[in-house]
This record gives structure tokens, sequence and C-alpha cells, in this order.
């Protein structure tokens, strides 16, 4: 049998068909028209099935044998329902019968799961998480999410909320965040933060060899420029990575403290940075975490990569049939 996975994504449409033993048959990535609403986006989906389904089929394979697609997308949603509630980075996305929508257009079985569980799911599965059954994984990039995988099934919560890691506060009355509270994690450590924190220091006059690398455009800066400027030195840049480091072992000793998982995945674009942002982050988890919780807790970045969305949107036909 072979399973079918999508992760739904603001800049990014990705699909992927594997079979029983985790072997790509077929793939299919484009960039998302998120910015054109939400009957564009469902085309996408709908054109980057047909493309792996196309695919498979020239390598002989027979529709009939495919269990289900798995749609790995931003939420709040229902899994039970198959309604994506609210898609924050995909306009005009409320109470969206997405698996109903699917199901019509494409005629096979459809799963719905949260884009960060379904990455959480891919790791634990074929990834970094392979063998442990109890983990968390946090998303670094534009927001951070998080998956928490407890006795090996995935932890949805009451209303399918559950894991809404970048919302933990870590600082009382702090920056204002996208959500509207104030001092959430996501605030002080994505990457959007990291950029807009760096802007902000240079704004106050803080001297940095950024501004010479953007020839003072600060609009062109990113958190990749500001992680490769503190690889090369920069005391400004080294200064956000560090605080940005200690915000992120706050919230991880938040979460090993709650959870006592054996294994903390971090995945997302700001892990390209590598030891520069991980071992800080180890060191800061470590420093406020209770000895006896971090104690054998690894944490490590992401073996899958960008592909842990789509493999874990995948294992979510798998799990919800019982196979894993």
């Amino acid at each position: 049998w072979y399973v079918i996975g999508v992760d739904l994504g603001g800049t990014n449409v990705r699909s992927i068909l594997i079979d029983s033993k985790g072997r790509v048959w077929a793939r299919d990535s484009r960039e998302s028209l998120a910015s054109q609403g939400k009957e564009v986006v469902i085309d996408q989906i709908v054109h980057s099935l047909g493309r792996v389904l196309e695919e498979a089929r020239s390598d002989g394979l027979r529709r009939p044998s495919i269990l289900g697609v798995g749609v790995g997308s931003p939420g709040p949603l229902n899994t039970e329902e198959g309604i994506v509630y609210l898609a924050p980075n995909l306009p005009g996305w409320e109470n969206v019968p997405l698996v109903r929508i699917l199901t019509d257009r494409i005629q096979l079985p459809i799963y719905l799961e949260n884009d960060a569980n379904a990455a959480a799911l891919g790791e634990w599965w074929m990834g970094a998480g392979r063998a442990v059954d109890d983990l968390v994984l946090l998303t670094l990039g534009t927001g951070i999410g998080g998956g928490i995988i407890i006795g090996g099934e995935v932890l949805h919560g009451a209303w399918d909320a559950a894991a809404e890691v970048g919302h933990m506060i870590i600082h009382e009355g702090g920056l204002l965040c996208n959500c509207g509270a104030q001092g959430c994690l996501e605030a002080y450590a994505s990457a959007t933060a990291v950029v807009a924190r760096t802007m902000a220091a240079i704004k106050q006059g803080r001297r940095t060899t950024l501004t010479r690398c953007l020839g003072g455009r600060l609009e062109g800066l990113t958190s990749e420029l500001i992680f490769r400027a503190a690889a090369e030195g920069d005391e400004l840049s080294s200064q956000i990575v560090e605080e940005t480091a200690r915000f992120l072992g706050i919230g991880i000793a938040n979460l090993v403290n709650l959870l006592d998982p054996r294994l903390v995945i971090l995945a997302g674009g700001m892990i390209k940075a590598g030891p520069l942002l991980l071992e800080p982050v180890r060191k800061y988890a470590a420093e406020y975490s209770l000895e006896v919780s971090i104690r054998e807790v690894r944490i490590v970045p992401s073996e899958l990569g960008v592909d842990s969305g789509t493999i874990g949107a995948a294992a979510t036909v798998l799990k919800r049939k019982g196979f894993l």
C-alpha cells in the first residue's frame, strides 16, 4: 500500500507519495499562491496531488493501493470534522471544510492534521525521533509552532489546540505578538522576531556590519543574514543570536519541566544556523530546567528538513488507520 502527504503552507504546497517502507515514489513542490485566495490554493493542492499520482502511475502504481491522503495545515483546526478554522498565513481561510472539499475532488480518503503535529509525526516515524515515543518538536520560522508526541501518540488536546508553544508567555507585559498577547515566545525568538529586534537596535544607533551589507536598505534584512553576520563576528548580530537562544532555552525548559520528554527536535528555517544557535540553546535549556528533567534530554535538529511535514502528513493516514 501507499500513502500521500501534503504540506500546506503560506510559502509552498508540497506533496509526496511513499510506500509502507517509507520509500518515496513521487513528489511535487510549488510556490503557494496564498495571496490569491483559498480557491486558488485548493486548486494547487488538487493539481499537486494529480502530479504525484501521474508520476506514480507511470511507474506502475495502481490507484486502489493508495490508503489515503494526509494534509498538514496551519490551524487552529478540527481534525475530526476536517475543518480549518483559521490559517493566519493563508488569507481568506476561515471555517474551510477542507476534507469535504478535497474528498469530493480527489475521490480518496482525506485526513487533516495540524502542520506542526505532522512534522513531529514525520520525525517520529522516519527522522530524528525514530524509536522515541516521548518527544517535542518546535518549528522555528516565520512563527514558532509545536508538535508533541506522548506515548507514541500526537497530543491534540480537548479542542485540537495543544502544542501552541509559540504562544507560551516568557516575558510578562513584553513585546506584542501577532496573536494579540504580549510576551509570547514567538514575539522574541521566531525568524520574524530576530529581524524585528535587530532592526530596532539599528534604528537606535547600534553599529553593525549589516548596515554596509544591506547598503542602508533595512527592508532587505533577513534572519539568515543576521546569523551569517554573527558567524563572522558582528557584535550586534552575535548579541541577537545569544538572546534568541536564551529565549528558546527558556521555552524549551518550560516544556521539559512540564512534559518530561526524551527528545526535543528543532525544525524550520532557523536551524540552518547550525551549532551557532543550537549550542547556546542547549546551554540555556539546561540552565532553566530541573536537573532531573533535563539530564537525559537530547536537543537535536530535524533530520527530514522540508520533508518532515509531508512525510508526517502521510504518516497521519497510517496513524488514523492503525498501521502505526
